[in-house]
């Protein structure tokens, strides 16, 4: 599997699941479309305007992206949103697993927030385990995601999976 698109944000270590969707349209807005609109408005209102902008969008992090709460609507808002891979330094692990619940290709790539920037074009090689960057003639290597999660992705989310599978196996 392999993705390319440009880097819509760079967003910090730390940033948590409340400043990817704040906790307030949980319980009022089940349409994770209109819930999209509301991304990150805490911290860049322009976000969601941006990402519908761009094809592909890959969103950048730092260290422990998606902290917080165990929120599913938080990866599920960003792949509303259009963002066709999210790359951090490292992940919380409850949003890793929920990410490719729903089937949102997650990438960690030790340090990668400190070496790309908005607007780079990357070039993500799931099987590799290689993100290259068009602009700066870069390549940064990360540990390639195991099989399974692959599976998981190319399903579209862990229910698609298991629907192709004939349901739960003992």
């Amino acid at each position: 599997m392999k993705i390319e698109g440009p880097v819509v944000r760079v967003f910090p270590s730390d940033t948590n699941t409340d400043e990817i969707i704040a906790g307030k349209y949980k319980y009022d807005e089940l349409d994770l479309n209109k819930l999209a609109q509301h991304t990150f408005e805490s911290l860049d209102t322009h976000f969601y305007d941006d990402c519908t902008r761009l094809k592909d969008p890959i969103l950048v992090a730092g260290a422990n992206f998606g902290c917080g709460s165990s929120r599913e609507q938080a990866p599920q808002v960003l792949k509303a949103c259009g963002i066709s891979c999210v790359i951090a330094d490292s992940f919380a692990r409850i949003f890793y697993r929920n990410g490719f619940n729903i089937g949102l290709p997650l990438v960690e790539c030790e340090s990668i927030s400190n070496n790309v920037t908005r607007g780079e074009m990357l070039n993500v090689d799931f099987g590799r385990g290689v993100i290259q960057s068009e602009n700066r003639n870069a390549e940064y290597r990360f540990k390639p995601i195991p099989q399974f999660m692959q599976e998981l992705l190319e399903r579209g989310g862990l229910m698609q999976y298991l629907d192709a599978r004939g349901g739960f196996t003992d």
